[in-house]
């Protein structure tokens, strides 16, 4: 592209001089077309960017992290004149185009089109655009390269990984939900599992009125109460201090590792409890599927902005009735979550520590003391294999 505008530079003071020093109707129209190639040049350029074509689809807008879906791309030129070089830049910082180099040149014919059916995939939670990202169109002379953004650029939905785990090694054995006598303490809600004759002292919305009508007798509804989440989980958003890419990869780990120890207690038919600050102190118990999926979408949307500090969630966390373990996930460690770990093991608390590391020089004598006082610390590194690391 240099020489083309250096030619291009010698040819218009070349014509120059030959109209100074000669003159003449042959000088002065090398001249004159000479010098307006440039500006016929560039507006060739803005006129192929609002007159190409170009069309994407991808098979569904909520994806599930490292799953491949269906991904179309299609340029077209729908006009009378070439278009010489046009190039799509594909965004691949979270996302990746299989058997794509990030960036592609196309040469158009009049009427014609190119089309690339290949598959898609995200490798990070949250939402984000995929797909072409913008267009750089070079002149028919080579001499201008502009880069201008796509509009219609495709928004997906991310929805993080849950790893399916067959054991939770550093995790003691529960019983199952189902065959467990459960208390109702107060604030805990209850379920309707079946109905039968009123009885003197039932409250007015106990009664079961669709059966009561039908049967011609009045009916009470009998009510259970859910399950007492023995393991509570605390989930650190605390704001990650990395580079992007390594934040991401933190984020995704702690909400994979939390969906996967809350899914496999679920599967057991163990309640568990999840206690995390998102714009305030919140839990979550999960008992069984929906709750679980409920959660599971809410994590899109999980911001790490907490300034609430993650020994103060603990201390918060053991004060709720019914758990007897308790995982700490989180992404640093400080001598303040050291000192009320231990704390809390002086007091009799059964804990684990996840610790989600970056490739730095980590805290090993904070590791160390917590396995002196029979915490077990699970450490997940970048390239390892969640999975490996929770069993």
């Amino acid at each position: 592209m240099r020489k083309n505008r250096l030619i291009l530079l010698l040819m218009i003071a070349g014509s120059g001089a030959l109209v100074s020093n000669y003159g003449g109707n042959a000088a002065y129209a090398l001249f004159y077309g000479t010098s307006i190639l440039p500006v016929v040049a560039l507006f060739y350029t803005f006129y192929v960017y609002i007159r190409f074509r170009l069309y994407q689809e991808i098979g569904r807008r909520i994806v599930v992290k490292g799953d491949l879906t269906p991904y179309t791309f299609t340029i077209a030129n729908e006009d009378y004149i070439t278009y010489c070089s046009v190039k799509v830049n594909f965004l691949c910082d979270k996302s990746q185009i299989v058997h794509s180099l990030g960036l592609k040149e196309y040469c158009l014919l009049p009427n014609s089109k190119e089309t690339m059916e290949t598959q898609l995939r995200c490798n990070y939670r949250g939402e984000y655009y995929v797909g072409a990202q913008s267009v750089e169109i070079v002149d028919f002379l080579y001499i201008f390269k502009i880069t201008y953004p796509i509009n219609s650029k495709l928004k997906v939905t991310v929805l993080p990984r849950v790893v399916s785990l067959k054991k939770i090694g550093f995790a003691p054995i529960q019983k199952d939900a189902k065959n467990q006598t459960f208390q109702l303490y107060k604030g805990m809600d209850a379920m309707d599992i079946e109905s039968r004759k009123y009885q003197p002292g039932d409250e007015k919305k106990q009664i079961h009125w669709k059966l009561t009508a039908k049967r011609g007798e009045v009916y009470s509804r009998k009510f259970a109460p859910e399950p007492r989440a023995e393991t509570t989980i605390y989930l650190d958003l605390s704001t990650i201090r990395e580079e992007e890419i390594m934040k991401l990869f933190i984020e995704d780990m702690i909400l994979e590792s939390v969906l996967a120890i809350a899914n496999y207690y679920r599967e057991n038919n163990n309640a568990v409890r999840i206690v995390y600050w998102q714009g305030g102190l919140q839990q979550t118990i999960i008992a069984g599927k929906g709750e679980f999926d409920f959660f599971y979408h809410a994590c899109v949307s999980f911001h790490f902005n907490s300034d609430y500090p993650i020994e103060a969630l603990i201390q918060d966390g053991f004060l709720y009735p019914g758990s007897s373990f308790h995982i700490i996930i989180t992404h640093k460690l400080t001598d303040e979550l050291y000192k009320s770990l231990l704390l809390a093991a002086e007091k009799g608390k059964d804990m684990a520590l996840i610790y989600i590391a970056v490739d730095k020089e980590i805290r090993e004598d904070i590791l160390e003391g917590l396995r002196r006082h029979h915490i077990p610390v699970r450490i997940v590194f970048q390239a390892d294999n969640l999975e490996e690391v929770l069993t």
